[in-house]
């Protein structure tokens, strides 16, 4: 698979996103490769996928005389032009009842472009198809990764009035070669919203090109997946249909003027902007749309009049990262510092924190700082002098107290009490946390004995309930920019392969996270190394390359995974969130970032290196 996320009209590639979730812009982006998720080889594709509209295909109707076997081989052809000419090249290979019930776009199946498909007939009036299939997309938008090598269809042929052969009986949707699929579909971004309503909770879906507007619309109205529903909301009125304003061709400005049902006119002005807000930041995904205005109309109100209907004005300042990335943290010399170069600030000192031995330090938007000392963690609150422990993992009973509000210590940390290489893994030695994340709500995240963790600045842990990771050890987790989806790596009882899993964070009204929704497993992100959000709908990991060296493989929730060559003697990686830049640091302690297709080194007396969430 080759495409990424949202076509959005001023990026001149559909791989932008993509690629910039690597940080492979520049001369380096061909180097890239992107497929669905699965086991294998990671396959040479093209990268640059231009803005223009789906090439126009053509395939031939059936010949006079063809036999079953031809029938269904010309059947596939029409299928894989279907969208240019609305299937009826494939329906034309059908006896008429099944033209007439036939559902192409109910499913497509996508089976691999390397080798055609062996059909072979079974019996006078029947032929088997078999194929490897690699994914599956469903009348949701909701693409889904597959590797069934012996894949097997069979097709029921009868003859027609004039006694030639055509199909009587077919799977339902339709088998499209990957290729073919690439050029027909690509991602994008629908956006719904935070508990607070404050920021876009997006959520990955695919649509096909030539109907990328009404499609992204309808799948808008119909909400987020069951995985992202019980923590992202949206304000669709039930009931609210599309009425009209984004059928082709769409206007030579790029101006469009979407109309709903009377519903949207009952929200008042801040649900208003908000809903305009979900539909503009989807839809000028779409190659060709600009800008746009909403209206709702009422009973009878005809589309097509210019004047008629409600406006329901502005959208609102919706976003997933407001104010992007900033610069990254880490320790220098005993120091929480801000910066790569050596023009740096100074966030916390070592006196302040109470130890010459802190590690993986964080930043809430508040100013507050975290980092983690032997097996405890410190806070350093915003106006104070010294930092406080609270929480320990020997001693539980800190997570209740409050914190100890006495200086530290030094504690004399060697290298080996917290985790300098895998940071991702929480059976550190000495059973010592992960690297403590803060959330935008003040909620520090982090994984210590195979728990997930959330303390407030009290340092009160939240009761998180998540019955799936029952009988499991959770190894890492990242928060997503917008604070809202975990991604979480954990091992099973009983089974030898590490799991990734996304999953959507639950609140109540004040922000505390109570409870963690159903998984939704990540293809491809097992058996990593290291882990994090690289992009709002993307997942970089530190992977076993195979010849020693480590790869950095892009893994989209919902979408394709992309492997670039990592870095020999890689050992941890961090990655900021919002737009994909990608950091590395090696086992001699030096930062490497990647530029033009190449690592270069970024810094040489920084560790423990992250980005905040805004």
């Amino acid at each position: 698979m080759t495409r990424a996320p949202g076509g959005r009209a001023p990026l001149t590639s559909r791989r932008a996103i993509l690629l910039a979730a690597l940080g492979l812009g520049g001369a380096g982006a061909v180097s890239a490769c992107a497929q669905l998720p699965r086991d294998g080889q990671v396959r040479q594709s093209d990268v640059v996928v231009a803005e223009e509209d789906a090439l126009m295909q053509s395939a031939a109707g059936p010949e006079v005389g063809a036999s079953p076997k031809e029938i269904v081989e010309g059947f596939l052809r029409a299928c894989a032009a279907g969208y240019s000419d609305g299937f009826a090249a494939a329906r034309s290979f059908l006896i008429r009842t099944a033209a007439d019930s036939w559902r192409p776009q109910e499913i497509v199946m996508v089976y691999t472009g390397s080798e055609s498909p062996v059909v072979e007939q079974a019996g006078d009036d029947a032929v088997d198809l078999r194929t490897q299939l690699i994914g599956s997309l469903d009348g949701a938008g909701i693409l889904t990764p597959r590797n069934d090598e012996d894949y097997t269809v069979s097709y029921s042929l009868a003859a027609d009035s004039t006694g030639q052969w055509r199909i009587a009986q077919l799977p339902g949707g339709v088998l499209l070669p990957e290729p073919a699929f690439d050029q027909e579909f690509s991602a994008y971004l629908l956006h719904f919203l935070s508990f607070d309503r404050e920021r876009a909770v997006p959520e990955l879906r695919w649509a096909s090109l030539r109907t990328a507007a009404p499609t992204l619309m309808r799948l808008l109205l119909g909400g987020p997946s069951d995985w992202l529903a019980p923590g992202a909301g949206t304000l669709v009125p039930s009931g609210l249909r599309l009425l009209g304003g984004l059928d082709a061709p769409l206007p030579a400005d790029g101006a469009v003027t979407v109309s709903v049902s009377s519903e949207a006119a009952a929200l008042d002005a801040a649900d208003r902007a908000l809903l305009v807000a979900q539909i503009e930041r989807t839809l000028t995904q779409v190659a060709g749309i600009r800008s746009v205005s909403v209206r709702a109309l009422g009973d009878g109100e005809d589309p097509r009049d210019a004047g008629a209907g409600t406006a329901l004005g502005d959208g609102a300042d919706l976003d997933a990262a407001p104010g992007a990335s900033g610069q990254a943290i880490g320790m220098s010399g005993g120091n929480v510092v801000r910066g790569l170069s050596t023009a740096r600030e100074t966030l916390a000192t070592s006196r302040a924190l109470g130890t010459t031995g802190a590690r993986w330090p964080d930043v809430g938007a508040d100013g507050t700082i975290v980092a983690l000392a032997g097996r405890s963690m410190l806070l350093l609150a915003p106006g104070r002098s010294v930092a406080s422990v609270i929480h320990s993992v020997d001693d539980e009973s800190a997570a209740q107290s409050g914190g100890d509000q006495t200086d530290t210590g030094d504690t004399g940390q060697s290298d080996g009490d917290q985790s300098g290489g895998d940071q991702t893994d929480a059976d550190q030695t000495g059973g010592g946390m992960t690297p403590p994340v803060i959330d935008r709500h003040g909620w520090t995240w982090t994984v210590a004995r195979g728990e997930i963790i959330a303390l407030n600045r009290a340092g009160l842990r939240a009761e998180l309930a998540a019955e799936w990771l029952a009988g499991s050890r959770v190894l890492a987790l990242d928060v997503s920019v917008e604070s809202e989806r975990l991604v979480v790596r954990r091992l099973v009882n009983g089974e030898t392969a590490d799991r990734v899993e996304a999953a959507v964070v639950v609140r109540d009204a004040q922000g505390r996270p109570q409870r963690l929704g159903p998984p939704l497993t990540i293809p491809g992100a097992g058996g990593t190394r290291a882990l994090a959000w690289s992009d709002p709908v993307a997942v970089a990991v530190l992977a076993d390359g195979g010849s020693g060296t480590p790869d950095v493989r892009q893994v989209q929730v919902g979408g394709t995974a992309a492997t670039i060559p990592g870095l020999a003697g890689a050992v941890e990686l961090t990655a900021n969130r919002a737009d994909g830049l990608v950091l590395l640091t090696d086992s001699a302690g030096q930062v490497w970032h990647r530029n033009d297709g190449t690592w270069r080194v970024a810094a040489t007396d920084l560790q423990d290196v992250g980005y905040c969430l805004a």
